[in-house]
């Protein structure tokens, strides 16, 4: 396949909107207010609400008119991606806000729970839930609509030396999640006590970690974000005139689309104008396609991953894939191992030798072709031939909705 240069043009995408904070700090009331001058009037907005049905303290008082989903633990990765795609699937969602993430993190049934509860020792331990998160990360990467991360922060601890020589000191206020997700985030802030963006730089009055902006966001947005002012409507605003400014190629934008599979294409089709849908429709049959092909590609490496990690999940190289979009930032094991030593005293244990990972025999796999050769576990392989797209559901077969 050839390669094709064009012009650099800024193209219009969903956001990733992280709201950071201690306890009380004002996340949810802020991401309600931003998600609704985000997406307008009549924009659709989706709560998964794992803080006890406290998002519910604001229905009927901020946001307008909003949808929620009670989330229980145990908050394991699978279930948060489970949750979203109840939004993808159901449709029409602009915005989906996730109150908390922090859960999936360090929760009942979360990455540090499942790790802490692991059979095996040492590095091998956090193989299988740390390759959970990296999967839940990109579905919501690749969904068609907004995120909103609501996280809560903590004070970080970091090590300097080894053995006796050791000194433990503080690295300052991160949030609570994985080290790397917070750098995907388009627009990034931490509240302070006040319930207001906390622009005091490192050292004043709160000591924020130096590697982790306070307030990261493009130059047309930081605009709208002024010290000493709540988040609001306006700032959900200014992301949306931000985004319009964006060229959008609508053939070029469903086709990125439909790349990240059915049910995301089907969230994102009812943001379009009607000019949109006419033209798309001409292209409906290649749209289906390349959605169907992505859900079964998607499905397979699932079962890849599945089976480099194994029942046990002891291999940590099953963590090496290059392409997916975190990539590279699940690979320090030994870092989150130490962090989590210090947070939680648990038992030093020397890392156990990683085993070259066998790869359980398949079967039966569902529209794949035939493997004579078991390849390395470094990234999935792609498969050799699309699948067929599948018959539209009825229940979906509307005028405008192409599937």
């Amino acid at each position: 396949m050839s390669f094709q240069i064009k012009p650099a043009v800024r193209i219009f995408q969903p956001v990733l909107i992280g709201l950071w904070g201690g306890s009380s700090s004002g996340k949810t009331y802020s991401a309600l207010r931003l998600a609704r001058g985000l997406v307008g009037p009549q924009g659709k907005i989706g709560v998964i609400d794992t803080e006890n049905r406290r998002a519910l303290f604001y229905a009927g008082k901020v946001g307008g008119q909003w949808d929620h989903i009670d989330f229980q633990p145990p908050f394991t990765p699978e279930r948060y991606t489970e949750a979203f795609r109840a939004f993808e699937k159901a449709g029409g969602y602009s915005v989906v806000i996730i109150d908390s993430a922090s859960h999936v993190w360090e929760g009942e049934g979360g990455v540090l729970d499942q790790a802490d509860s692991s059979n095996t020792t040492g590095l091998a331990k956090w193989a299988k839930p740390k390759m959970a998160l990296k999967r839940m990360i990109n579905t919501l990467l690749r969904s068609g609509c907004h995120v909103i991360f609501c996280l809560r922060a903590k004070m970080g601890v970091a090590q300097d030396g080894r053995g006796k020589d050791a000194k433990i000191y503080s690295s300052g206020l991160e949030p609570i999640m994985e080290k790397n997700l917070i750098f995907e985030m388009t627009v990034s802030l931490l509240f302070g006590p006040d319930h207001k963006p906390l622009f005091q730089a490192a050292g004043e009055r709160y000591f924020v970690n130096p590697i982790i902006p306070a307030i990261k966001a493009p130059e047309e947005i930081l605009r709208a974000i002024k010290p000493d002012e709540y988040v609001s409507e306006a700032t959900g605003k200014a992301i949306a005139d931000w985004l319009s400014g964006a060229t959008r190629d609508a053939l070029d934008e469903a086709r990125r689309m439909a790349a990240r599979g059915t049910d995301a294409f089907r969230a994102w089709w009812p943001s379009l104008s009607k000019e949109d849908k006419g033209l798309l429709n001409q292209h409906i049959q290649e749209l289906q396609a390349i959605a169907a092909k992505a859900d079964v590609d998607a499905q397979a490496m699932d079962q890849d991953l599945s089976g480099a990690i194994g029942e046990e999940g002891g291999e940590s190289s099953a963590d090496d894939g290059n392409d997916d979009a975190l990539s590279g930032g699940f690979d320090s094991f030994e870092d989150d191992e130490e962090s989590a030593q210090v947070s939680e005293p648990q038992p030093v244990v020397s890392p156990a030798p990683v085993q070259t990972p066998v790869r359980p025999a398949v079967t039966q796999p569902p529209q794949r072709v035939q493997q004579t050769q078991t390849p390395p576990v470094t990234q999935p392989p792609r498969r050799a031939a699309a699948p067929q797209p599948s018959p539209a559901p009825t229940d979906l077969s509307t005028d405008d909705n192409p599937f």
